[in-house]
C-alpha cells in the first residue's frame, strides 16, 4: 500500500488521509492507522494534516512479525511496504524486530527477495542491532552465506561460517545449498534425503529421494535462474512435528515455462483459458502438481515422457501428511494432503512481486 500512496502524493501532493483513502477505495480508519505505522518516506504538514513525499531515496523496511517470521507473517509485512522491486528508491533497509525469530520458509522468501533485489541493482541492507541474538541461528542455517556479499549486515556480517564449520553435525537441518546453474551440486538431493529419512524413517527414502530430486532437477533444467537457487530442511518439533523443505529460485517462473510453448504442445488447453491471467498461472500450476504431463518441451518429446515430475512429487505426498507450496511473482497455491487424500487447496493472486519459483514441502510426522 505504501508505494501506491506515494504514487498518489507524487501526482497529487498535499492530501489528508481521508483524500488518499478516496483515491485508494480504502476506508479512512484503515489508511490513516496504516500511515500512522508506515510512512517511511512522507511527512505530514502539523497544520493542515495533509500528506506529502518526503525527499529521499531510502524505503526502510520495519519487518514485523510478532515473534515468529511465518510466511504469512513475511507476506503480510511485505504487502505493507509495498512492491520494493519496482519501487523508485533505490536504497532498501530491511530492520529485523527485536523479537526476531523465523521459520524456514519465510527466511527463504527473504534471501530470495533481497537477494534479487541486489541483483536488480538496489542497495539493500539487512539491519539486525536489535536482534544480535538471532543471527546465531541463521549462521548455523547458512543465511548469511547465501546472502549476496554486496548486502550490508548490520551490526556486522559474521566473521566465520559455522554452517560450513558444523556441516552435517546436525540431523534436524540441512544447511542451505547452493543450486548453482554453473556448478550443479548433485549432492544435494541426497544430503536432504539422509537428513528426512532420519526422522521419518526409512520407508520415506523413495518419497523424499524423489520430490527432492524432481524439485531441484526442476531448477536445473526449467528455471533459467540467473543467480543462483537454493535449498534447506529442518526438522520442527512441537504440537505438530514435521520436517519443513525449502527448494527456491529467481528464474522465469514455473508457470511462465509452461505458458512458454502452450499453445504448440497443448493447444486444447491453451485454448480454453486467458493466459494473460493470473487465474491460468494458478490453474497450470494446480494442474501441473495434480495431473501431471505439462512440460515446456512437451509431454512425450522423442519417445521421452516430460512433465511428470511435479505430478510424481504430489504423488508421494498422497501417501503422508503434508503440505506443498509454490509462492511465483504474485500469487500462492496450496495443497494439503491427509490420510491418501487431497483434502484442502489455496490460493491468492494479490501477492507483492517476487522473482522465480519458491516450494516449500511440509511433511506432517506422525
Amino acid at each position: 500500500m505504501l508505494n501506491e500512496i506515494k504514487q498518489i502524493l507524487k501526482e497529487t501532493p498535499g492530501l489528508k488521509g481521508r483524500e488518499i483513502a478516496k483515491k485508494l477505495d480504502k476506508d479512512r480508519k484503515e489508511v490513516n492507522s496504516y500511515l500512522s505505522r508506515h510512512n517511511e518516506g512522507l511527512y505530514q504538514d502539523q497544520n493542515d494534516y495533509k500528506w506529502y513525499l518526503r525527499a529521499t531515496n531510502i524505503i526502510e523496511w520495519h519487518l514485523e512479525c510478532g515473534g515468529w517470521l511465518t510466511c504469512e507473517g513475511f507476506e503480510q509485512s511485505y504487502s505493507e511496504i509495498g512492491n520494493l522491486v519496482d519501487a523508485e528508491e533505490s536504497n532498501i533497509v530491511v530492520k529485523l524486530p527485536s523479537d526476531f525469530k523465523v521459520l524456514l520458509v519465510a527466511g527463504a522468501r527473504l534471501i530470495a527477495l533481497v537477494n534479487y533485489l541486489n541483483y536488480i541493482g538496489k542497495n539493500v541492507t539487512l539491519d539486525f542491532e536489535l536482534c544480535t541474538g538471532s543471527m546465531g541461528y541463521l549462521n548455523r542455517l547458512g543465511f548469511f552465506d547465501h546472502i549476496a556479499k554486496e548486502i550490508k549486515i548490520l551490526p556486522n556480517r559474521p566473521k566465520t561460517s559455522r554452517a560450513i564449520k558444523y556441516k552435517g553435525n546436525s540431523k534436524n537441518l540441512v544447511e542451505i545449498g547452493d543450486i548453482d546453474l554453473t556448478n550443479f551440486n548433485n549432492q544435494l538431493p541426497k544430503e536432504l534425503t539422509a537428513a528426512f529419512t532420519h526422522h521419518a524413517g526409512d520407508e520415506y527414502h523413495m518419497a523424499a529421494f524423489t520430490v527432492f530430486s524432481e524439485l531441484i532437477g526442476n531448477v536445473e533444467e526449467h528455471s533459467e535462474t540467473p543467480i543462483p537457487g537454493f535449498a534447506a530442511l529442518q526438522r520442527y518439533n512441537g504440537k505438530q512435528n514435521h520436517i519443513q523443505t525449502v527448494i527456491s529460485d529467481h528464474g522465469l517462473g514455473l508457470s511462465n515455462t509452461l505458458k512458454e510453448n502452450l499453445h504448440k504442445h497443448y493447444p486444447k488447453l491453451a485454448a480454453s483459458m486467458d493466459l494473460n491471467s493470473i487465474a491460468s498461472d494458478i490453474e497450470l500450476i494446480i494442474k501441473a502438481l495434480t495431473d501431471g504431463k505439462l512440460s515446456r518441451f512437451g509431454h512425450d518429446p522423442e519417445g521421452k515422457a516430460r512433465g511428470l515430475g511435479l505430478k510424481r512429487s504430489q504423488d508421494y505426498a498422497l501417501k503422508y501428511n503434508a503440505e506443498i507450496t509454490v509462492r511465483q511473482e504474485n500469487l500462492l497455491v496450496k495443497l494439503v494432503y491427509k490420510q491418501g487424500d487431497l483434502a484442502d487447496s489455496y490460493h491468492r493472486g494479490d501477492l507483492e512481486f517476487m522473482a522465480g519459483t519458491h516450494v516449500c514441502f511440509d511433511f506432517i510426522l506422525e
